[in-house]
């Protein structure tokens, strides 16, 4: 017996729009920021892997996540990773973000990365030019492929209820392209929806200072729209382009002369050693961490590339990573999980549809092939003091 895809899809959707989660439960506290990406978001096998941990008994204090990758095509169309935001596969994850919106934690969508096309003439860049070369331009000119493009992002941030969007340029992207965007993202959503930018640690400096894989000028966008628009920056200090074994390069941009403000510079790290490289150990890090810290009073917080292997809990219990950097940064500040019995339900069975979609490769899944399928998180084991009728 076969049940088609478009029927899961409409469970999907069905569950998706259902009583909303608990409320939010308790005030954040936003710097130093602990902030993780999120884009493995099922195993080798097909079983979603679920974040919740990141707010259940793990003493983690996760202030954002960041769910990536999106990637807006020439043919206008966007997806996440390789299905369409929409797609079933992702019914676990749209669920159990809202769980963390829930618990304070602010969700955001990262654009772009590695994968190359987002921000091209064909997609968000389309339509702009730098005004005889100069990096000094700050408006530019629309098109009706940048206005597809960006109407696709901005359906996504809305359909998603995203807090934010953090903008990975890896590839050459125009100054008027990028505060044309900026500017856009702040006009339609406004003050409170948070705008950030992933460059590699290098691109801060003076041009000629290092390595930049963006094309446009990161001090230029930061004096044109920075503060009042973008929230902070996701700097990789990694894969060749800094390294956090000691101080020396975040000192550098703070004293460049780009205006860099310590507590706006989220220091990006990798969670394993098998993810890229320059993994830097827990222990050197803290020390790090510790004389920046004294040193400018405060910085913007670390975020980590990326949650499902972390280290030192791998694959098995990748939240163990978060929970180092608890103690780090962000000691006693974990935010409180509410789970009802209700929720529990629901999240396990979106688990099954998230699974049962990821587990099709012909557009059909076959009731034989869910026997015994279940779930690798105990949604049930989660259920709080918080249930209905004992608020």
């Amino acid at each position: 017996m076969k049940l088609a895809l478009s029927l899961v899809a409409s469970l999907f959707w069905a569950i998706a729009s259902a009583a909303p989660f608990p409320a939010q439960v308790a005030a954040r506290s936003k710097l130093p920021r602990l902030i993780l990406y999120y884009q493995t978001t099922h195993d080798p096998s097909g079983r979603p892997i679920s974040i919740l941990p990141l707010i259940n008994k793990q003493h983690i204090a996760l202030t954002h996540l960041i769910v990536g990758a999106f990637h807006v095509h020439a043919n206008h169309t966007i997806h996440l990773n390789d299905h369409p935001p929409r797609s079933p596969v992702f019914h676990t994850l749209w669920n159990e973000t809202r769980l963390l919106q829930a618990a304070g934690v602010k969700v955001l969508g990262m654009v772009g990365g590695a994968a190359q096309g987002s921000f091209t003439k064909a997609t968000l860049d389309s339509g702009s030019s730098n005004n005889n070369n100069t990096t000094t331009a700050t408006t530019t000119t629309t098109s009706n492929a940048f206005e597809k493009s960006y109407a696709l992002l901005r359906s996504t941030i809305t359909s998603h209820r995203l807090d934010g969007i953090d903008l990975d340029v890896e590839e050459p992207m125009t100054q008027a392209g990028i505060t044309r965007l900026v500017r856009r993202l702040h006009a339609d959503f406004g003050a409170d929806f948070i705008i950030t930018l992933a460059p590699v640690a290098t691109a801060l400096l003076r041009p000629g200072g290092g390595g930049n894989l963006s094309g446009f000028n990161y001090t230029t966008l930061e004096r044109q729209v920075g503060g009042k628009m973008i929230a902070f920056y996701n700097v990789q200090f990694y894969n060749g382009f800094g390294h956090m074994g000691n101080t020396a390069l975040f000192d550098r941009i703070v004293a460049s002369g780009g205006g860099w403000d310590a507590r706006r510079i989220v220091v990006g790290q990798l969670t394993s050693p098998v993810n890229g490289g320059g993994f830097v150990g827990h222990k050197s890090l803290a020390r790090s961490i510790a004389v920046l810290r004294r040193r400018y009073g405060e910085i913007g917080g670390v975020v980590g590339w990326e949650y499902f292997n972390g280290v030192p809990g791998g694959v098995g219990k990748p939240w163990r990573w978060a929970a180092v950097m608890t103690r780090i940064l962000r000691p006693g500040r974990e935010p409180r999980l509410r789970i009802t019995r209700e929720t529990a339900e629901r999240l396990k069975e979106a688990w099954m549809v998230a699974a049962r979609a990821a587990g099709d490769g012909n557009g059909t899944v076959t009731t034989e092939r869910w026997a015994g399928l279940v779930p690798n998180v105990d949604y049930a084991g989660m259920v709080n003091e918080y249930s209905v009728g004992r608020e």
